[in-house]
């Protein structure tokens, strides 16, 4: 009996590296669409550039071949390097979920088919812990013949890292068999990125959203854990909510401000979560002089703070006809009555709808126009004035050549809108919702169909519910991802235009100094390399080296080379 099971186990070993011998593994950039059926190219390994405080991800693509890969595994290695290692904790691994495009988005052309989007960590991100037994496990997984499955890599390159070139490896096994060692190299530039987002955003409200979809009491401290959670995720991509929790304190007409801990939270987000964009609320609009009297104490509240240059009231929203133009002048008059250092901003272009609305002109501090309805003449002006300038994106809108996010969009839709922020002086963003789960049928309607209005793949949601990958905040998606490496590149504009700019050098004796460099006219310099890569919203490359070349003068100009 046990010659026929030794026999048995061998057969079976032998069985899975045959399964193995035409099998794939290889490596994608996160600019690249790779959907589950892309044929396998020849790129074995991973190499990448990146700063101090900054991500560098790829996208690790397991192909099977004639035979079904089953119980496969992937493993990442330390990176070591000049300063040292940099520990696999820093490399986190998702595994890419794949739902049916099988009518692509209105006015795409992108193909049907399986694309990869929401990201199942292997760990739980609060614990550290593997996970198992959930609706979708990340690993081990399976490999259909012919199909790929897609591993997001996100290595993190932590603060204070020491410049030079960092090596290591990821092993990806299909049960006892090795089916790849894929050689990672990062290099390391002698710079840092901040901590602080230049970017000023608003990725759209969260509380009751998330608590309706989880079916839970969004006022219970439960629900507030989980939020948390939610805010955590969008910050750590460089992304701001729309709402912070519970941020606002009571006021009553005749006591006033009632701050119980409010301030405290505030001070948290801004000084040590980065947080730089704060929409304040405005009640009781049926009730003007009680809306002022609440809006004055709010504002003195948030000035005692040092905060209320962050904040702003978000008018009525994308006015569309005369009567809500008069609405957003009304609105605006009120709020400059009561404070003229509360900013208001309008989702709407800078030029009038129809003349025979009037215009928003002195009712609006922040524009915030489509990228579709960009008027770069009246938007200038508005910047010669004084005022700012926005924008944002919802749904297909646009001229054809508008960069629109949806699922089956091109990646590089995502990257290019914060680079002709550049070029146009655009100081922040917003987008509608990140959880717009309403709609669906469930849990399983939202992983596998998020079709939003069974036009728009994905529209109006960046985040999956986590609870069916077994964790209780939120899964991650791609697109998600490529727009905090648009973010980052936008910190590399931020950083190279400032002219006196250095990096660290290596001295004879081994040790480590500042050098800084005045570049002439840094600026100007930014601008051209910027607007050679995306001069508008309709005129932005569609390769990724174009990006990548842009993107390596900036660096250096950063280093003062």
């Amino acid at each position: 009996m046990r010659t026929l099971l030794t026999i048995g186990l061998l057969g079976a070993i032998a069985m899975s590296a045959f399964a193995q011998e035409d099998a794939t593994v290889w490596v994608a950039s996160p600019w690249q669409r790779v959907l589950q059926d892309t044929p396998p190219v020849d790129q074995p390994s991973a190499k990448m550039k990146a700063a101090a405080n900054e991500y560098a991800p790829f996208r690790l693509i397991v192909h099977a071949g004639s035979r079904p890969l089953s119980d496969v595994r992937v493993v990442a290695s330390s990176l070591n390097g000049p300063g040292g290692a940099i520990s696999a904790f820093n490399l986190t691994l998702y595994r890419a979920h794949y739902l049916e495009v099988a009518t692509p988005s209105r006015r795409m052309t992108s193909p049907a088919g399986m694309y990869p989007d929401a990201l199942i960590p292997f760990v739980d991100p609060l614990t550290g812990e593997e996970l198992s037994g959930a609706t979708y496990d990340a690993v081990p997984f399976s490999v259909e013949p012919g199909l790929n499955q897609e591993v997001w890599c996100d290595l993190f390159v932590p603060p204070g890292t020491r410049r030079g070139k960092y090596t290591g490896t990821i092993t990806v096994a299909a049960g006892s068999v090795e089916l790849a060692r894929v050689p990672v190299e990062l290099n390391v530039w002698p710079f840092e990125l901040p901590a602080e987002i230049s970017m000023h955003s608003n990725f759209g409200s969260l509380g009751s959203r998330v608590a309706q979809g989880l079916g839970m009491d969004a006022a219970s401290p439960e629900f507030a854990a989980v939020e948390e959670q939610y805010i955590n995720a969008l910050l750590a991509h460089r992304a701001v909510p729309g709402s912070l929790g519970d941020i606002w304190p009571g006021w009553t007409p005749e006591g006033g401000i009632v701050d119980n801990g409010e301030g405290a939270r505030i001070r948290d987000l801004v000084e040590q979560r980065h947080v730089n964009a704060l929409r304040m609320s405005m009640p009781y609009q049926d009730d003007p002089e009680k809306a002022k009297a609440y809006l004055r104490d709010t504002a003195q509240w948030l000035r005692d703070l040092g905060y209320l240059d962050l904040a702003y009231i978000y008018l009525r929203d994308e006015p569309n006809d005369a009567e809500e133009y008069e609405v957003v002048r009304q609105q605006g008059a009120l709020i400059h009555e009561t404070d003229p250092e509360i900013a208001r901003l309008c989702t709407e272009q800078t030029v009038t709808s129809n003349p025979e609305w009037g215009n928003l002109y002195g009712a609006v501090d922040i524009w915030c126009p489509l990228w579709g309805l960009w008027d770069e003449p009246t938007a200038s002006e508005r910047l010669r004035l004084g005022e700012r300038l926005w924008s944002y994106t919802a749904l297909c809108q646009g001229p054809e050549g508008t960069p629109w996010w949806q699922i089956d969009s091109d990646p590089l839709g995502y990257r290019a809108p914060f680079w002709t922020s550049w070029t146009y002086d655009i100081e922040g963003f917003l987008y509608w919702s990140s959880v717009y789960w309403t709609g669906y049928e469930g849990m399983e309607g939202i992983w596998n169909k998020p079709h939003f209005r069974e036009q728009y793949w994905g529209e109006g949601m960046l985040l999956y519910p986590g609870q069916p990958a077994g964790i209780s905040g939120p899964v991650t998606s791609i697109r998600l991802k490529l727009i905090r490496e648009a973010l980052e590149d936008y910190e590399y504009m931020v950083l190279a235009s400032q002219g006196e700019q250095g990096g660290r050098i290596t001295t004879e004796m081994g040790r480590e100094r500042m050098i800084f460099v005045q570049r002439p006219d840094p600026r100007k310099e930014v601008d051209r390399l910027v607007r050679n890569v995306a001069s508008s919203f309709q005129d932005w490359s569609r390769d990724e080296q174009d990006y990548e070349r842009a993107r390596e003068r900036l660096a250096q100009m950063i280093v003062g080379s």
